[in-house]
């Protein structure tokens, strides 16, 4: 596994980052982080790029299977659709974020998502699975502040994820039977429509997402210069 500097990427990583950031206070905001406030943008300071041939190799597998069994999906636009590289949109091929500590995100990166520690950092509430956001802001809210070299910077992974065939559902319930029965790939929470705030992208197969950027960031709040 090979991580590096990806300095040329800073730019466009923030751009995306700033248009998917909203600032809106949610209930995972107060829980995860004991936050009252929301910050209202992003400084990104860094952009690794992950090259992890393993984690890649079955990412890439998983996209073709899909591929023979289900393309093309149904359309499934994001907010992060059509930014950094062409993605395959006949298998609705999205970039989208995970927010977790810098030490975490080195350690996703160099190894592999697991479901088995889904929910370590929050809730499930879709299920046991792994959860990304269109939404820069939304991911930021389970990101945590580094130790060391880290102090005062949070981390976001910038993942591929490989949609599918997309379940949308308002309401918390656990969704991973109708995805593991075959008709759906990945579950839309949408609670954006449900509550005003965020729409949440889960996984429930970890060959879908793979972790391709590391971005390290600060959080900027109102006031902050």
């Amino acid at each position: 596994v090979t991580i590096y500097p990806d300095p040329n990427r800073i730019a466009e990583v923030q751009q995306m980052m700033s248009s998917t950031w909203r600032a809106c206070f949610t209930r995972d905001r107060k829980l995860v982080a004991g936050a009252n406030r929301v910050p209202v943008g992003c400084r990104v300071v860094n952009v690794l790029r992950v090259e992890n041939h393993r984690a890649f190799a079955r990412y890439w597998h998983h996209k073709e299977m899909l591929r023979e069994r289900r393309s093309p999906c149904t359309p499934f636009a994001t907010l992060t659709s059509g930014k950094i590289n062409l993605l395959d949109d006949e298998v609705n091929e999205r970039y989208l974020f995970h927010g977790t500590s810098p030490e975490s995100a080195y350690s996703i990166a160099r190894d592999v998502f697991h479901i088995d520690k889904a929910g370590s950092g929050a809730g499930c509430m879709f299920g046991r699975g792994i959860y990304l956001a269109e939404n820069s802001s939304k991911s930021d809210e389970y990101a945590k502040e580094g130790g060391g070299v880290y102090v005062g910077l949070c981390a976001m992974l910038l993942c591929r994820g490989i949609l599918g065939e997309v379940l949308t559902v308002p309401s918390s319930g656990d969704q991973e039977g109708n995805v593991r029965s075959g008709g759906y790939d990945s579950v839309c929470g949408d609670r954006l429509a449900a509550a005003g705030t965020f729409r949440e992208l889960v996984f429930f197969d970890e060959e879908a997402v793979y972790a391709e950027f590391i971005v390290i960031y600060a959080r900027i709040f109102g006031g902050d210069d």
